[in-house]
């Protein structure tokens, strides 16, 4: 974790992948895998006392060797536990001229949380996002 001069933002968050990542190369060749992930968080009861549960989706991005793991790896319905840090971002639409936002987790660690599929060369262990520094 990163903690600068008092503040600390990191997130953690286990879910099962939405749909399958999305890989991407940038004019600079960096490698960019998005996904999104859900979760599951307590709603109250029903009215039989049952817990009901809302889902919640959250938009990762991966990066580098990173997101090419996560790419090769990854499939919709997969679970995992993301570690990384919240990012937002905002831009004029050019259309419509309004101010749009979007938050999303930066991935840092993506553990794999499902047992290993068949594929002898499938990992069943965290990978993380190599930072220079």
């Amino acid at each position: 974790m990163n903690a600068v001069k008092g503040t600390l933002n990191h997130v953690e968050l286990i879910g099962r992948l939405g749909a399958d990542p999305e890989m991407r190369f940038l004019s600079s060749g960096k490698a960019l895998c998005r996904f999104s992930l859900a979760t599951n968080r307590p709603a109250g009861q029903d009215e039989h006392g049952n817990r009901i549960y809302e889902t919640d989706w959250t938009h990762i991005e991966a990066w580098e060797r990173l997101a090419e793991m996560c790419n090769t790896y990854l499939h919709k319905g997969r679970r995992v536990m993301v570690s990384g840090s919240l990012r937002n971002d905002s831009w004029v639409d050019k259309e419509s001229g309004q101010t749009r936002y979007r938050s999303y987790v930066r991935a840092k660690e993506v553990m794999f949380l499902d047992p290993r599929p068949e594929q002898a060369d499938a990992p069943s262990e965290v990978f993380e996002e190599e930072v220079p520094f």
